[in-house]
């Protein structure tokens, strides 16, 4: 049990709290002031082309404006794209090349161009999309309910080719994740108990070897965790667990029953940093300590559900998404304390996950059938 709370630290936290809602409030005047400034320019401008003015530069000086913190704001994002699908959207995924591309509960992949987040290409598979990643040699790779692993080959033309079909698993794969950067080695969880092992050889992928939960946990998470370990999450009729695996000895370190998980298609075991990994939770963040391998912290998300996926925006700024559609955002300071800052409603239905391009921009994608694009 953690010691409770002195009367300084709540007066400290009470300051600190005061101080950052007085910074957002100068970066929301800046805000307001820069979108003046880019108004203003404009009506020059049009009036330069009016008379027909060459040397612009004379008479539009450069301004150069206060730019606003990094900080995320997130009453200052707007939906600059909706797309709407047949079914739940399950997945998401960035491209190395900054595409989006997106899994539903019909199977279909479709994937949007970078620019205007037009569809390109559409994929068409007979089992729900549970998950999507891409490995390092720009190859996708899709995991369904029925059990396959997938890789495809993007080619020009909106073309693409079906590299390899693996079906090792006999139930639902939920995350595939890679063990090095070169592509060689990764690992597999599922509904079917296990963590399954493949390794490359050529151009093909093999199942290396499988670890099986002694407690037949549904496994549904997974991530590394440091050099030789990994955690994962899963639940049975006892609960919900998580679980952290030697890989050399292919033993269990620690197990250790958690608060409610949302038992789903979810990405809810996220790597703050070398020391601490987060778990989406019912109603509160959960922190372990992956020396340690145990639980050090639970934070309360307030009038929440079930959190589903994180987003670190910056090394400030934590963002979560969760089962009622709504992101909330965390700020994050010196000593790793996550404080909760701000929420707002963004689907009609659960979100799956949240994710950031090259640009800045978030994707969300929900089961109420949409993908949206967020300024």
């Amino acid at each position: 049990m953690e010691p409770a709370q002195t009367i300084s630290e709540s007066i400290y936290l009470k300051k600190i709290n005061e101080l950052q809602e007085d910074i957002i409030k100068l970066q929301k005047i800046i805000i307001e002031k820069n979108q003046i400034i880019e108004k203003d320019k404009e009506i020059i401008r049009d009036l330069q082309n009016k008379l027909n003015i060459k040397e612009q530069s004379k008479y539009l000086p450069t301004i150069n404006p206060i730019k606003p913190t990094e900080n995320f704001d997130i009453h200052k994002k707007e939906v600059i794209f909706k797309e709407k699908c047949q079914n739940e959207v399950y997945a998401i995924y960035i491209l190395q090349d900054g595409r989006l591309v997106s899994g539903d509960a019909s199977g279909d992949i479709v994937i949007y161009n970078q620019k205007d987040f037009k569809s390109e290409m559409t994929i068409k598979e007979s089992s729900y999309i549970m998950f999507l990643t891409q490995l390092n040699n720009g190859e996708l790779v899709s995991l369904l309910s029925d059990g396959s692993i997938k890789i495809y080959k993007l080619l020009d033309n909106n073309k693409y080719l079906t590299l390899q079909t693996i079906k090792e698993h006999s139930a639902r794969v939920h995350k595939l994740r890679m063990l090095d950067k070169d592509d060689n080695r990764f690992m597999t969880c599922s509904d079917d108990f296990t963590i399954k092992f493949f390794f490359k050889d050529k151009n093909y992928y093999k199942h290396d070897y499988t670890f099986k939960d002694d407690d037949n946990i549904y496994i549904f998470n997974i991530i590394k965790t440091r050099d030789g370990e990994i955690a994962y999450l899963g639940y049975n009729s006892n609960g919900s667990f998580i679980k952290f695996y030697d890989l050399k000895s292919r033993k269990i370190i620690s197990s250790v029953k958690t608060k409610g998980l949302y038992n789903g298609l979810t990405d809810n075991l996220y790597k703050l940093n070398d020391t601490y990994l987060l778990v989406g939770a019912s109603d509160a963040i959960l922190i372990f300590d992956v020396n340690q391998h145990k639980q050090i912290r639970e934070i309360e998300s307030k009038n929440s559900s079930c959190i589903t996926c994180f987003l670190k925006w910056d090394e400030k700024c934590l963002l979560s998404v969760d089962c009622k559609g709504i992101i909330k955002q965390w700020i994050i300071d010196e000593d790793n304390l996550i404080l909760e800052k701000e929420k707002y409603k963004a689907h009609e239905g659960q979100i799956r996950m949240i994710r950031k391009n090259k640009d800045g921009l978030i994707i969300t994608c929900s089961d109420d059938k949409s993908v949206k694009v967020w300024n």
